[in-house]
């Protein structure tokens, strides 16, 4: 591999550079891919076609990239209407012999082929329904235990407050328990 110059860039690299990469923009490849090719041909890396290109050239050249890119773009357009033009054409000859070697075996391996999709079509729309049916019990079902599950809340919140009160009259009774054993002691001589 030859050693990559370092030495000043000339007008006439400036222009090598220019020329490949707008047509590459144009072909609709890569600037990387131009940069290689203006590498190699003006033996210098890649990296400093793309530098240059980036930091002096491309700003020189902004209504060349703008044409060029619009060229791009009809390129692409006339490719599309070729590649339709052409299918078309091929689906027009194809249908040709389409119709000249139709055979009635070729209908009936169709049509049974229909009928075998039908059928499937068919087993399918069955089970779709069987599971709508499903998920539609499983609703009622979570909706149950939804409600069955509230009530319950209600009754352990009331339990619970029932319970508090309880404790309370409990702890009040054995107060007055603990006061009236106190008084008698004191009303007792000894």
């Amino acid at each position: 591999m030859t050693a990559a110059r370092q030495d000043a860039w000339t007008s006439d690299e400036d222009l090598v550079l220019a020329e490949l990469v707008l047509a590459y923009i144009r072909e609709g490849s890569t600037q990387l891919q131009a940069f290689e090719e203006a590498g190699r041909k003006l033996k210098r890396t890649a990296a400093a076609c793309g530098f240059r290109w980036n930091s002096n050239i491309r700003k020189k050249y902004k209504e060349g990239i703008e044409l060029a890119k619009k060229q791009r773009n009809e390129n692409k357009k006339e490719k599309n209407v070729e590649t339709v033009e052409y299918v078309q054409q091929d689906f027009k000859e194809e249908k040709t012999s389409m119709n000249d070697s139709v055979i009635l075996s070729d209908a009936i391996h169709f049509f049974q082929k229909l009928e075998n999709e039908l059928a499937a079509i068919e087993k399918y729309k069955q089970e779709n329904n069987r599971l709508n049916n499903e998920i539609m019990l499983q609703k009622a079902d979570k909706e149950e235990a939804v409600r069955a599950f509230t009530d319950m809340k209600k009754e352990f919140n009331q339990l619970k407050d029932e319970y508090r009160s309880l404790i309370t009259l409990l702890d009040k009774a054995r107060k007055m328990a603990g006061e009236l054993t106190d008084a008698e002691k004191i009303k007792v001589p000894f």
